[in-house]
């Protein structure tokens, strides 16, 4: 464990074993038995206190803690921090951390600045001891909280002056927390061009192992599908009918890039995708989620691939609380036409983003093979959503 010491306040413990060295000499010279004795005592308190502070702190770790605690905003959770310490105990210290705003430490004195937290807790070990401090943190905003700096400060016993040992090593801890989840009150229907496994009442594909019942035969249905029993019981021909069935899978497209002039566009995009999330995975629909915010590798931008199930819910609540309006963004044009060239679309695609009349283009296309929804109503609430949707179907 690597330690940076910075020693303050030994310039005066020097000056004053120098100064008690020189009035024992004086009184060992003139004889002055119990003079001698104090200014010994004097010397020895400050030449114990030089070597204690010169060497406290050395032998002290910081043992390895949870990757990674998960919040909802509102939640508490501890943290908790375990340190081991060697030879010399350390009496009357106080532990300081720095930790990025997106948690708030349950404690009475905060300092915040520039997106961070410092909080000082007290802290003592003895001998070859080990302590454990725990720390309530509560969820505050959506993000990713790491833990930024670690000291610990031991003061003097006696005079002015301390040891501040700063940690040099990175704590391989984070906090994430999780976006705010209303949950969608609209509805993603499948699209009726695919064939799949999902009863829709008009789809142009049916599951030949769910019959339903049968009708009257008129001369375009096949031979196979006639029901001979039930024909032979009506004395005219009738024809096996199946249950409809489509494809349901959904496409998530969000447009990363804030709208002009308004305060917190891409806080509610999130919120409204993790809304979308919790609808899926409540309703069993695979899905895949695409940001145009810029990532290395073959695909630039951020594919989280599709899934269904509480995985798939994990993975994409940890995507959403990482992302931040600082990350580099792609024009969600572009995208759109990566999309639209190289991958097979999905049954249903849904874009989250402002300005829906420039792409109305990719709408028309996409629409003539998938369901597709542009959702710009995400700040106005899902009432309003449900209204959109409707004129929407009613102007296609």
């Amino acid at each position: 464990m690597n330690w940076n010491r910075h020693e303050e306040g030994f310039k005066s413990l020097h000056m004053m074993m120098g100064v008690a060295l020189v009035f024992l000499l004086f009184a060992i010279i003139y004889f002055q038995t119990v003079l001698a004795a104090c200014f010994a005592s004097i010397l020895l308190i400050g030449v114990f206190q030089n070597m204690y502070y010169k060497n406290v702190g050395k032998d002290l770790k910081l043992l390895p803690v949870k990757n990674r605690a998960r919040f909802l905003i509102g939640s508490e959770t501890d943290l908790v921090m375990e340190f081991e310490n060697g030879r010399l105990p350390i009496w009357n210290g106080k532990l300081t951390l720095s930790i990025e705003d997106s948690v708030i430490p349950a404690l009475d004195e905060l300092q915040h600045f520039s997106g961070i937290f410092d909080f000082t807790v007290p802290f003592s070990v003895g001998s070859y001891e080990s302590v454990r401090i725990s720390i309530p943190l509560e969820g505050r905003k959506r993000g990713l909280s790491r833990i930024t700096r670690v000291m610990v400060e031991v003061p003097h016993i006696f005079g002015e002056g301390s040891v501040l040992m700063e940690l040099e090593d990175t704590v391989a801890q984070e906090n994430l927390v999780y976006p705010n989840i209303v949950p969608f009150k609209g509805e993603l229907n499948p699209s009726p061009f695919k064939p799949g496994e999902v009863p829709q009442r008009q789809s142009l594909f049916h599951d030949v192992f769910q019959p339903i019942g049968t009708r009257d035969y008129v001369p375009t249905d096949r031979f196979d599908q006639i029901h001979w029993t039930a024909s032979a019981r009506m004395q005219k021909l009738q024809t096996k009918e199946y249950m409809p069935v489509t494809e349901q899978s959904v496409m998530f497209i969000v447009n990363a890039i804030e709208k002009a002039r308004t305060d917190g566009d891409f806080e509610r995009k999130v919120e409204r995708m993790a809304s979308y999330v919790d609808y899926c995975t409540r309703h069993e629909i695979p899905y895949e989620i695409i940001i145009n915010i810029r990532t290395f590798g073959a695909v630039p931008y951020i594919h989280q691939t599709t899934g269904v199930g509480k995985v798939q819910y994990q993975k994409s609540l940890e995507l959403l609380a990482q992302i931040s309006e600082r990350n580099a963004k792609i024009p969600f044009e572009n995208i759109l036409r990566s999309l639209d060239s190289k991958v097979q679309l999905a049954p249903t695609i849904v874009l989250i983003t402002h300005e829906p009349e420039r792409f109305h283009a990719f709408h028309g296309k996409w629409s003539k093979r998938s369901e597709v929804i542009i959702d710009s109503s995400y700040e106005r609430g899902e009432e309003q959503w449900i209204n959109d949707k409707s004129m929407e179907s009613v102007s296609d």
